[in-house]
Formats: structure tokens, C-alpha cells, sequence
């Protein structure tokens, strides 16, 4: 999806969106450090990849994510005010904050 124009802007605001969530909202005081680095929405729009960096040890920030999965997507949800939101899917962004030689 992220080859339309639409498809673009949404994935952008979902980026900010799940990032302020995670800054501002998330209890555990792992995910307030994280940042997304780009969301990759599929072809239909039901699925968006959310990739991650953070200097925190990537296998507890998963789990924290993924425990506080149904939250991000409530409150991602609230904020869009669309009909569907997304089901999210977290991955490390193992390129993010690689420098180049």
C-alpha cells in the first residue's frame, strides 16, 4: 500500500501516531524510549508492519510490544477515526542507527 499516495500519508501518521502512544500513554516505562522508524502497511491495508529501534535489548521490547499490542491499536484507532484500523505487527529495525562506512 505504501506506493499510493493515501497509502503514504496513513503510513506516516500511524508512525507518529503509535510513537506520541507509546511516549505519552504506555505505562511501561520500556516502550516510552522506543522509536518507530517507518510503518509499511500491506497491499489492503489490514496489516501494518511498525519497525522499532531503541537501545534497550530488543527481545523485552518485543514482548512489552506485543503484550501492549491491543492497546497501541485501541488508541491508534481512536485517534484515526476510521471504520478499520490496522492489526500491528512490531519488528526490529535492524538497519536504524547503522552508520554508513
Amino acid at each position: 500500500m505504501g506506493h499510493s499516495e493515501r497509502g503514504v500519508r496513513l503510513e506516516n501518521v500511524l508512525r507518529e501516531e503509535i510513537e506520541a502512544i507509546l511516549r505519552c500513554e504506555a505505562r511501561d516505562p520500556r516502550l516510552s524510549a522506543i522509536d518507530v522508524t517507518r510503518v509499511e502497511l500491506s497491499a489492503g491495508g489490514a496489516r501494518a508492519r511498525v519497525w522499532v529501534k531503541t537501545a534497550q535489548e530488543e527481545t523485552q521490547v518485543l514482548d512489552a510490544l506485543d503484550r501492549a499490542r491491543g492497546f497501541i491499536r485501541s488508541r491508534v484507532a481512536d485517534a484515526l477515526g476510521t471504520k478499520r484500523t490496522p492489526e500491528l505487527v512490531f519488528r526490529w529495525d535492524p538497519a536504524a542507527g547503522q552508520e554508513l562506512p
